[in-house]
Parts: C-alpha cells; sequence; structure tokens
C-alpha cells in the first residue's frame, strides 16, 4: 500500500495529539513536587504541615530539616513571652506574727490530712506564760533549796555579757545576753531602740558590743549621784534588768544546728566520730546529734553555747526584774516594752518566720533525741541538772515540754541527779567566754 508524504504527515500529528492529550488527562509524572501548569516548580510545605506559624517581626534563616526541597525557607520566629518573676515577700521581723495554738509539724512541713493525729502536739505558749513575779519567786526560793545563791546580801554577781543600749538613760533596760535564746533579735531590738530605721533582716553583725551603750557610763551616773564608789547591784538598781532563758533540751538543740550543721561541710565535728565512727555527710541529722550529745557529756566538745545557762547568767546571783523565757517571749517582750517606754519599737519575729527554724520544736525535739541512747539521756538531764531543778523547765516526756511546769514533782523528776550535792557548790562547767 502507497502511502503519500502527507499521510505520514497526517498521522504524525494525530499521534502526538493523543499523546498530548494523555499526559493532560492521566498524568503518569504528578508528585509533591512537581505539577504541569503551576507556577512554582519546588512547593514549600503547607503552613498547617509543621504547626502553626504566628506572624512576629523578626525573620530568621530555618535549618528545619523537614523542608524536603533542600533549601533554607523564610519563616516568621515565634518569640515566646518571658516568664513573669515572682516578686520577693520581703518580710520586715519587726513585725511578730501570731503563733498557731497547735502545731503538729515544722511550718510548711508533713502532710495536710485534715484528721491526722500525731504523736506530738505542740502546746499553746499562750497557755504557758507565767507572771514575771512568780517566776522571780520560784527561782529564788529554788537557790535557797538547793544552796545556790552564793552573793552576799546586798551584793550582785556580773551575768555574762552585759548590754546596755546607747541611749540607756532614755529606756533604762540592762539585758544580759545568753546564747541561743533569741540574743539576735535582742540585739537587733537594740539597734531599732537606737535609732537604726532599716528593715530588721538588714541590721547585722549585732553581736560587736562596740554598736551599744557602754556600762561603765552607768557607773559614773550612778557615783556621781551617790558619792561614792558604785558596786555592781547600784549600777544595776535603777535599770530594768532582763535576761532570757530556755530549756536546756531545745537550746543545746539549737546550738548544734547552728554552729555544727550549718557551719561544717558535714554536719560532723571529729570528737563526735569517737562515739560513731560509721558517721559520714549522709548520716541522718538524728545520727549526727546522738554522737553530738555524748561528746557533750563527755566534755569532748565544749563551747559557751552548749554549757549550763543557769552558772553563767547567775540566776541566783543579780537582782533580775525578769527571767524570760525564749519559749514565750512574744508574749513577755510586751511588759518588757512597757517598763522600758520602748512600746514604739516593735520586736523583731522569730527566726522561724524567716525560714532559718521551725516553731514545731516538740516533734524537732521527739526527732533529734530519737537517736541518743536511754544511758545517755540520763547523762545529759544530769549536766543540765541545774538548768531543770533551778529555772523550772520539763523533761522530754512531760506533756508540758518545752516550757516550765512549777507543778511537777522536782523531787522526783531530778532527785536522784543531785544526791550528795546538797551544799556543796556547784564546779564550774563553762568555757572561756565567746562571743555569742
Amino acid at each position: 500500500m502507497f502511502v503519500t508524504r502527507k499521510s505520514l504527515v497526517a498521522l504524525f500529528a494525530v499521534g502526538f495529539g493523543f499523546c498530548l492529550l494523555f499526559i493532560i488527562v492521566v498524568n503518569p509524572f504528578d508528585n509533591d513536587t512537581s505539577q504541569i501548569g503551576s507556577s512554582n516548580i519546588f512547593l514549600s510545605p503547607s503552613p498547617t504541615e509543621y504547626g502553626r506559624v504566628e506572624i512576629k517581626s523578626e525573620v530568621v534563616n530555618s535549618d528545619n530539616t523537614d523542608d524536603d526541597s533542600g533549601t533554607n525557607t523564610e519563616i516568621e520566629k515565634t518569640e515566646p513571652e518571658p516568664p513573669k518573676k515572682e516578686e520577693k515577700k520581703v518580710i520586715d521581723l519587726a513585725i511578730s506574727s501570731p503563733q498557731p495554738s497547735v502545731t503538729i509539724y515544722p511550718r510548711g512541713k508533713g502532710p495536710q490530712a485534715a484528721n491526722l493525729e500525731p504523736k506530738h502536739k505542740i502546746p499553746d505558749s499562750n497557755l504557758h506564760v507565767k507572771d514575771t513575779q512568780q517566776v522571780l519567786d520560784f527561782v529564788h526560793q529554788q537557790c535557797e533549796k538547793y544552796n545556790k545563791t552564793t552573793a552576799l546580801p546586798g551584793e550582785a554577781k556580773k551575768p555574762r555579757l552585759l548590754v546596755v543600749p546607747k541611749n540607756w538613760r532614755e529606756h533604762r533596760i540592762l539585758y544580759a545576753s545568753n546564747p541561743k535564746t533569741g540574743s539576735t533579735s535582742f540585739k537587733k531590738w537594740y539597734n531599732r531602740i537606737q535609732g537604726d530605721e532599716r528593715p530588721y533582716a538588714s541590721i547585722t553583725n549585732v553581736h560587736a558590743m562596740g554598736k551599744y551603750g557602754k556600762l561603765s557610763e552607768v557607773f559614773d551616773w550612778v557615783e556621781e549621784d551617790l558619792g561614792r564608789e558604785a558596786q555592781l547591784i547600784d549600777a544595776a538598781r535603777p535599770l530594768y534588768k532582763v535576761v532570757a532563758v530556755r530549756n536546756p533540751l531545745t537550746k543545746l538543740m539549737s546550738g548544734f544546728r547552728d554552729k555544727i550543721l550549718r557551719r561544717t561541710s558535714t554536719g560532723i565535728k571529729e570528737p563526735m566520730m569517737q562515739f560513731n565512727p560509721d558517721l559520714n555527710i549522709n548520716s541522718t541529722d538524728p545520727e549526727k546529734y546522738a554522737a553530738f550529745v555524748e561528746a557533750i557529756v563527755t566534755k569532748k566538745i565544749q563551747n559557751v553555747h552548749f554549757t549550763p545557762q543557769w552558772s553563767k547568767m547567775k540566776v541566783c546571783d543579780f537582782p533580775y526584774d525578769m527571767i524570760m523565757q525564749t519559749e514565750t517571749t512574744n508574749q513577755q517582750i510586751k511588759e518588757v516594752q512597757e517598763k522600758t517606754h520602748t512600746q514604739e519599737f516593735e520586736f523583731p519575729g522569730s527566726r522561724s518566720e524567716q525560714g532559718y527554724d521551725s516553731v514545731a520544736t516538740v516533734h524537732l525535739a521527739h526527732e533529734f533525741y530519737s537517736k541518743v541512747r536511754p544511758e545517755v539521756m540520763e547523762k545529759l538531764y544530769h549536766y543540765f541538772r541545774w538548768d531543770f531543778i533551778l529555772l523550772g523547765y520539763t523533761k522530754l516526756d512531760n506533756p508540758n515540754f518545752p516550757y516550765l511546769d512549777f507543778n511537777q514533782d522536782i523531787d522526783k523528776e531530778f532527785g536522784e541527779l543531785v544526791k550528795g550535792e546538797m551544799g556543796q557548790e556547784e564546779a564550774a562547767t563553762e568555757s572561756p567566754s565567746q562571743n555569742p
């Protein structure tokens, strides 16, 4: 069959047309990155493929490897809003917060179960505030009964570290500083009385004696009035004389936490290792404390913060106007303020309000003394026997612990500890004076 040239051209044209139509309709080359009739051969991922992109002012080059094209696509960077900084609450320790009636756990600690009945509860401190004269009468009676008064009539013996404010003529107060009984708070208060108006948290270095008045000035003032050399009892007479005391068990515990746990890297002093060679940095606080107590009763560790307070504060030989208890300072300080015309100067709040210490003394004491062996505990009671007997403080198992209890049977509780000592002068137990 003869095919003309025109026929071949026509057949070729028809075949080309069919091919073009097939490509357009069927599109066998369709994929994610090539489309016929599209103006963009390579397409960027859809805005919703990797999450919504917020429109912000800053444009950056993306390193997102999910982009199949392999090109750097410009995207808008989302700037997260900076977190709001929580304002730190500044506590002015001039304001004392009211003490809760019953505290089970250290403040902010422990479960919040509504019906939890713990083994040890803290009594309401307001129920244990003693009348000032009642305390003085009890102490004087005990000092006479156990022959601990050594000053002659009309004389006085000097307690450790007597402090007057610079403006003592105006406020007539004399404070005997007893370590670990709130002496830091008392001296901060002295600074306020002297005119320092800064928040109490900003008042530091309070144990530097150069910041306060001079007792020698009081002597000079009294001698000018008397026309003769003044004795200690003469200089003390026109001043309101205050000392703070504390249950020796909680006082010792406070000294351990402050001087050993907080001021050493391990919470361990070398003498403690003699009583528990297995102590290490990971040992519990009660385990460390048990070894510390043994070091105390054997006098391997001696420090003014850890010694009996009755002797160094001369509770039997100095004419105090108030023997204040650390446990009820918030209530008793009001009387001090009235007697010294310092009501306008608020007393600092407790260290617990700064988060340093727990107010749950009972709970903490039972925890710390839980590892102390019974025979060591008896030695500890003997070591502090006169603090208990003369001041009226209570043992750990007394329901009124750590407060005073003038109704307890002193002879029954402590009589065995002082057999053979009646009429004998107490041997000195304190180390050389150190700053609190």
